[in-house]
């Protein structure tokens, strides 16, 4: 072979070491999941109702300054609804006489505020009559609550529509327990597309809303956990028992605390500075500080707010596209604790089924 010869065959080498070196550093984006890929649009009630997102923030504002508190449990209502068969709104849906609602699940105990709900239902089916489904509202609702706690109005896609059904047992499955650690919340944040960035961005959303005595049981009782801050275990122990003897066989679900005890009622960063100081309150919390995996996003999120409010809005957003109704599926209820009458299947009949009003 002459010179020429092997100086090609050397250029023809190198070029592919060099392709296969660049090949190897990329990193390949992960798959998005087909039920994350949904048509949904920023811009979806433009011509059928280009007011929805002013009537919800009306009455969002207007129960935010009645009680500061509020904007917490009506984000909730969204990350209890997607976690549980999609962004469907089933988490609005009453009982019935012969199935338990997801509402209704042990594990939901908690939620509330389903009255202002109901008011910013009633106020749209006023001014743009069955158009914008309850999936929606509780979407439009999340992101004005985290506006009101002086989070930033996040932009959010539209066009969910509602489901027919819900049931009980699978929130019980599906909504991440405060008793896991990362590894069994990263199994449940996997099974519905979402990643360990998206956990801890999310996590973040606990820097306003409050927790139950029964929420932290496995952290106070019988002994107070060493990871706690020095006297912040202590003063939840105090508050949930009487000096430390069970008042009843179980802890009083209705004793509560603030999940951020020192910027209570403000959407920022300070959760994850909370979290370095021994502030976490549940199991699912300290976790992601005392796991190598999180440790990084934790610090990370502490030290830059600016960082966690855009990778929270990424994260939420993605997680508001999880298994969503769209096109033809589902419907769009008229109000939202109750399915729209005459469905073509009898069983979904509200009048056939017997709903209870228990709002």
């Amino acid at each position: 072979m002459g010179a020429t010869g092997q100086i090609s065959k050397l250029v023809l080498i190198t070029s592919l070491i060099i392709t296969i070196a660049h090949s190897c550093s990329v990193k390949l984006e992960p798959k998005v999941p087909k039920y994350l890929e949904k048509p949904l649009k920023f811009d979806f009630y433009k011509k059928s109702c280009p007011q929805a997102s002013g009537i919800v923030e009306k009455v969002v504002s207007k129960y935010s300054e009645i009680d500061p508190t509020n904007p917490a449990p009506l984000m909730r209502l969204f990350f209890h609804d997607c976690f549980v068969q999609g962004c469907d709104a089933s988490v609005l849906l009453n009982s019935t006489t012969k199935i338990v609602a997801e509402k209704d699940a042990s594990i939901n105990f908690s939620l509330g505020d389903f009255n202002i709900i109901d008011e910013i239902k009633a106020n749209l089916e006023h001014a743009c009559p069955e158009t914008v489904s309850c999936a929606d509202v509780l979407a439009l609702t999340a992101v004005h609550s985290i506006h009101q706690a002086g989070g930033p109005l996040y932009p959010i896609e539209l066009g969910r529509r509602d489901s027919l059904t819900s049931y009980a047992p699978s929130s019980t499955t599906n909504l991440p327990a405060f008793s896991l650690n990362i590894s069994g919340l990263l199994e449940n944040f996997a099974n519905v597309g979402l990643d360990l960035v998206d956990l801890v961005a999310l996590s973040g959303g606990h820097t306003i809303g409050q927790g139950h005595c029964s929420s932290i049981s496995n952290r106070i009782f019988p002994v107070v956990d060493s990871h706690y801050k020095k006297g912040y275990g202590q003063d939840l122990l105090a508050q949930c028992t009487d000096n430390g003897t069970l008042k009843a066989p179980a802890f009083d679900a209705n004793v509560q605390f603030f999940n951020d005890p020192v910027t209570s009622l403000t959407f920022d960063n300070q959760y994850f500075k909370n979290l370095q100081m021994g502030l976490g309150l549940f199991t699912s919390d300290e976790s992601l500080l005392t796991d190598s995996r999180t440790q990084r996003l934790v610090k990370l999120f502490a030290e830059d707010q600016d960082k966690f409010f855009k990778q929270f809005g990424v994260s939420f957003r993605k997680m508001g596209k999880i298994n969503v109704l769209t096109g033809t599926q589902g419907q769009v209820r008229k109000q939202c604790w109750v399915r729209n009458s005459h469905n073509s299947d009898p069983a979904l009949d509200p009048i056939s089924t017997n709903f209870i009003n228990i709002n």
